[in-house]
């Protein structure tokens, strides 16, 4: 039989049992005094008294003593044991290892590490206890089942190598908590290899473990964090004369470094050299690299940015792909008695650049049908409402991702009512002739909108507007700029993977300025590829996202960066590919040969590249224990659970209870020690 305490540091409180002792150490009886004659012929004899110092209730003081001790032992929570229960455990042990293959995890100084854990972890295991090995990055894949062959899992961590992915600790933790059902009666653990990335971390908040099992985690983290990566690429094509040139820029972030380091860049386009550049980077911080612009064909462009290998060299490349130059096609719908000076400078404005190239053609609201949508891009509204028999042909376009544009001038002012379709009611015109015309003020400049307007937030404000519409936004809708009245300039409104925009600022030189300043052309440009979605299209996309085909492909077949083939099942939402390694991924419509019909270039998120690691403890905070297989399990009661069904406090509690109504009753009763006298012995006279 053992003996413990659950809080052992309540045994502290023993210490004011000196308090009791003390106390009667110090306690004088009072003294009586009484009025007497005088003493003159009376003989003096001895007489002996107690010692004030001294201890006369014994009982009493044992009794405080007892309830003051028992008191301090119930608060310590006692529990009795048995040695053979909590002394060893004879059960078998199930332990799934978690091993991480991310891309961080190829750092030349963490990989070996990694499989060496791994395999002391196996080692350590006995010839009865089982052994399952789980892989982990985005995804978690199970390498070997539990098994009492160490063998077979040490096989399974020869082969295994790290891949270009993410790191995320919860599907892990998911796959090992199935994986435990094949074993309710072993004692389990579950063992975290990782060099434990906090980004990592995501989702393992409130993830449950069955009780009893352990988890611990393993760092193998580098202790040299220096790094250097590329963590962005922006690229655009532009017009030169005839000539259609790619712009590429490369961000490149350096952590920890021990010094400055030259690195070279090397941009390749469609698998062949385009251009290098020699940067130095900082010890810390971010490098902006700026090639030359080359020369791009008019399809899709597929490119890579490297940097001269270090010792994570997995994220010294990053992909991207140019979308291919189609022309893009606007459908310009006019009212009946619109002039063609009305829409000359917008038209003007199209046409100028190849980047993309926009073509326009011209119709009238009574001929707008779904035929004439499918070929066109983007919708130009030019100040005449949608016809109600063409309203659910544009509803049903526009949730397919098609755009409408609506410029909203004097003829929608005059309206008595306006279409449903457009996002906000029209309350008449705002004349500023008195005021020299109104501008521009309140721009949301974080939207795409006004991408080319980054760094120049006053480029719009230049622009005076003489008379516009009276806007009053509806519900639903999202207010893009204002004008220094406070009423709407620019609303837009989404409809399934569409939008529509409703403009309040002119777009002619008769109600205003704008298309005699500087912003006007890359404003309508930009507005054109807004609302057809082609600024929306990315460079990249980051593992463990999907890929939706274009409906275009039939039988569609997947190239993967690795080389391996994919035919993803097409269902009503169309086909779609997870996107599980970083690199370059090609569709093809029927074999994997000829022109690809659609690209698209994958990248590990940049919070990879960061290997700082988390406290293994941060690990374990969001794991919560589940009592939902203690039921079944075999595994020996810990103390607290003893110490729950034991209750010894609240016995300790009753005796002290009972202990206390005694000292009471002692106390009061007057328990005292009394002074002994001795009669003095007299000595017998003589006769004379």
């Amino acid at each position: 039989m053992g003996f413990t305490f659950l809080v052992p540091a309540f045994l502290a409180g023993l210490a004011a049992l000196v308090i009791p002792i003390f106390v009667h150490l110090r306690h004088r009886d009072k003294d009586r005094p009484y009025r007497f004659p005088s003493l003159m012929f009376l003989e003096q004899l001895p007489i002996r008294t107690s010692q004030r110092q001294r201890i006369t209730d014994w009982p009493l003081l044992l009794l405080r003593l007892l309830a003051l001790a028992l008191l301090v032992l119930a608060f310590a929570r006692p529990v009795f044991t048995k040695k053979t229960v909590l002394g060893s455990d004879t059960r078998t042990k199930a332990v799934v290892i978690l091993l991480d293959r991310s891309l961080s995890m190829a750092h030349k100084a963490v990989w070996p590490v990694a499989i060496d854990s791994a395999r002391r972890v196996i080692a350590a295991l006995r010839a009865r206890d089982r052994v399952g090995i789980v892989f982990f990055d985005d995804v978690a894949e199970i390498g070997q089942r539990l098994t009492e062959d160490k063998g077979a899992a040490l096989a399974v961590l020869s082969r295994a190598h790290t891949l270009p992915r993410g790191t995320r600790f919860a599907p892990a933790l998911r796959t090992a908590r199935q994986m435990l059902l094949d074993a309710p009666y072993a004692a389990a653990e579950i063992v975290v290899i990782s060099d434990l990335q906090r980004a990592g971390t995501i989702g393992v908040a409130g993830l449950d473990l069955p009780s009893g099992v352990t988890l611990r985690a393993v760092a193998v983290g580098a202790k040299s964090r220096a790094n250097t990566s590329v963590r962005a690429v922006e690229a655009r094509r532009i017009s030169k004369g005839a000539r259609t040139l790619l712009a590429v820029k490369a961000r490149i972030t350096s952590r920890e470094l021990p010094s400055t380091r030259p690195v070279k860049a090397t941009l390749m386009l469609n698998g062949r050299v385009a251009n290098t550049q020699n940067v130095s980077v900082p010890m810390n911080g971010e490098t902006v690299v700026t090639f030359a612009p080359v020369s791009a064909i008019a399809g899709a462009v597929s490119g890579t940015v490297s940097l001269e290998a270090d010792s994570l060299s997995n994220d010294d490349h990053f992909f991207f792909v140019v979308p291919r130059e189609d022309a893009l096609k606007v459908a310009l719908v006019l009212p009946n008695d619109a002039s063609s000076d009305e829409t000359m400078f917008l038209e003007r404005a199209l046409t100028i650049g190849r980047t993309p190239e926009i073509k326009i053609e011209r119709t009238r609201a009574a001929q707008l049908d779904a035929r004439f949508m499918q070929s066109g891009g983007v919708v130009v509204l030019w100040d005449v409402a949608p016809t109600d028999a063409s309203v659910p042909a544009l509803d049903a376009w526009m949730a397919k991702g098609g755009g409408v544009v609506i410029a909203a001038g004097r003829r929608l002012s005059t309206r008595t009512s306006s279409s449903a379709f457009v996002p906000a009611r029209i309350t008449g015109a705002a004349e500023r002739l008195t005021d020299r015309g109104g501008s521009i003020r309140q721009v949301r400049s974080e939207h795409a909108l006004f991408a080319p307007f980054h760094g120049s937030d006053d480029a719009l404000s230049s622009a005076r507007f003489l008379r516009y519409p009276r806007l009053d936004a509806a519900t639903g809708t999202d207010v893009l700029a204002r004008f220094d009245d406070g009423l709407p300039a620019i609303i837009e409104r989404r409809v399934g993977d569409g939008r529509v925009v409703l403009l309040a600022a002119p777009l002619d030189a008769q109600s205003g300025d704008f298309p005699l300043q500087p912003a006007f052309l890359p404003f309508v440009r930009q507005l054109m590829l807004h609302a057809s979605g082609r600024d929306a299209t990315p460079l990249w996309r980051t593992t463990a996202d999907n890929w939706s085909l274009p409906e275009g492909l039939k039988d569609p077949v997947v190239r993967a960066p690795d080389d391996a083939l994919l035919r993803p099942k097409r269902d009503s939402l169309g086909s779609a590919v997870p996107l599980a390694d970083a690199g370059l991924y090609s569709a093809f419509a029927g074999s994997a040969s000829g022109e690809p019909g659609a690209l698209v270039a994958v990248n590990v998120p940049t919070n990879e590249s960061d290997l700082t690691p988390i406290d293994p403890k941060e690990l374990l905070l969001g794991v919560r224990q589940s009592d939902q297989a203690a039921a079944t399990s075999t595994a020996p009661p810990t103390p607290d659970e003893l110490e729950r069904r034991q209750n010894s406090w609240r016995w300790l509690l009753i005796v002290v209870a009972l202990a206390l109504v005694g000292e009471t009753f002692m106390a009061t009763r007057g328990w005292r020690a009394i002074a002994r006298r001795t009669r003095p012995v007299v000595p017998e006279r003589s006769t004379p």
